[in-house]
């Protein structure tokens, strides 16, 4: 043990306070990410005095360690106070100027720490890191003012990070809100092409609809889209619709961190394609399976799980995925961010929530996603869209998206200094 290290039993003690006067109403989990998380157990007729009351500035974590993604679930209360179930142990720094509460937690964040409370599991039905094994626990305490030095520091990337992340989400709702004004409400600009065909060149640029643009009655839908609009299936405005190697990879496939990228559902997330955990496999499974070959630019659907959630791949190196849809856009009809807003629309989601309803196993396919329909403009028509903002949307998601691939990266780097 270096000199600096120190067992966490000296500086840390449980807490044990029942919501006996159900005076605390707040029940929250313990996530594996390290967050409390909003609990999903049905309450209902639960006794909840007996469920333990978190204060600010303290701990919960689940001893439990097995058939948990190989962490453990602990996690540091910001908020002022909440309940956990009594399964769960509550305990809090004795002295904050000799251990920073918010340092201890980073140092729980270390991939390492995981691997570390996994080994160190023990029992037979169930696997626990005990409340022994936590205090037995070893970790560097240097001065308080240097712990705290340490954790401006990672506040001030994490916090980047998530002022990225919100820029992100309002950017993917403009996006959104943009869809829907154009290709629904159908109050896209009017084009230089079409204001000139009926002699009113000043309504360039004007909102379609509500600038009389000519409407016709569509029957399929029953009312009225743009003229020289129509209605098309998805599979009409996409170069193909697929789905990647569908099945359980063989271990023999798979490669540690040198072949080539493989994603699937768990790497399609609301904030986009995740590179974090990433499977790989070698080349020759790559090469066996062309079908599910990515590129640039193609659109990836979630076929179990968060069925419909499309995400853009956007790297530029070679990409195989395992149980997804996958959408080649066809550039000169449709970009890649165009058929995103699409898939993630209220009339596509209603399409796939349809066609799943009454289902046995929601298992969303190729032929569901092909034949979701929507308005869309001819390739001749004058009052067609120009729908390159939607790609500068995107390029502008992936310039902010690939700045925070960097701070998650500086963010590690800081986890592993501590331990030097």
């Amino acid at each position: 043990m270096r000199s600096n290290y120190k067992k966490l039993g000296q500086f840390i003690q449980g807490v044990s306070v029942k919501n006996k006067g159900l005076n605390v109403e707040l029940l929250l989990g313990v996530s594996i990410t390290k967050r409390f998380i909003p609990s999903i157990a049905n309450t209902v007729g639960t006794d909840m005095s007996t469920y333990k009351i978190v204060k600010r500035n303290q701990f919960a974590y689940g001893s439990v360690t097995s058939r948990n993604g190989e962490k453990i679930s602990v996690a540091l209360l910001t908020e002022d106070e909440c309940l956990v179930s009594s399964s769960y142990t509550v305990f809090e720094v004795v002295d904050t100027l000799l251990l920073e509460p918010e340092y201890l937690m980073m140092w729980f964040r270390r991939s390492e720490f995981d691997r570390y409370a996994r080994f160190m599991s023990h029992g037979t039905v169930r696997e626990q890191f005990s409340w022994e094994d936590m205090c037995d626990v070893e970790l560097p305490v240097p001065s308080i003012e240097k712990q705290r030095e340490i954790v401006r520091e990672y506040n001030v990337v994490n916090d980047r990070i998530a002022l990225n992340e919100q820029l992100t989400q309002k950017l993917e709702d403009t996006a959104q809100a943009i869809y829907k004004q154009w290709f629904v409400d159908f109050e896209f600009p009017i084009s230089k092409e079409y204001a000139e065909s009926i002699s009113k060149p000043e309504l360039e640029g004007k909102p379609y609809k509500s600038s009389g643009g000519k409407m016709e009655y569509c029957e399929v839908i029953e009312k009225d889209i743009p003229l020289s609009w129509q209605r098309y299936n998805l599979e009409n405005l996409v170069e193909r619709v697929c789905v990647g190697f569908v099945g359980t990879l063989h271990s023999s496939y798979c490669e540690e961190a040198n072949g080539v990228r493989l994603l699937r559902t768990t790497d399609l997330t609301e904030q986009g394609m995740s590179y974090i955990d990433n499977k790989f496999v070698l080349p020759a499974f790559h090469q066996k399976n062309k079908k599910s070959q990515l590129k640039y630019g193609d659109i990836l659907v979630a076929r179990h799980g968060s069925n419909g959630m499309p995400v853009i791949y956007d790297r530029l190196d070679e990409a195989n995925c395992l149980n997804v849809i996958i959408l080649k856009p066809c550039l000169n009809r449709m970009t890649p961010k165009l058929i995103q807003q699409f898939i993630k629309s209220e009339s596509a989601t209603e399409q796939i929530r349809g066609s799943l309803r009454g289902s046995v196993q929601s298992v969303l396919n190729t032929k569901i996603v092909a034949a979701l329909n929507l308005s869309y403009f001819k390739e001749d028509s004058l009052n067609s869209v120009d729908t390159s903002p939607f790609q500068k949307i995107h390029q502008y998601i992936e310039k902010v998206r690939n700045e925070n691939v960097h701070l998650r990266k500086l963010r590690t780097l800081l986890l592993t200094k501590m331990s030097k």
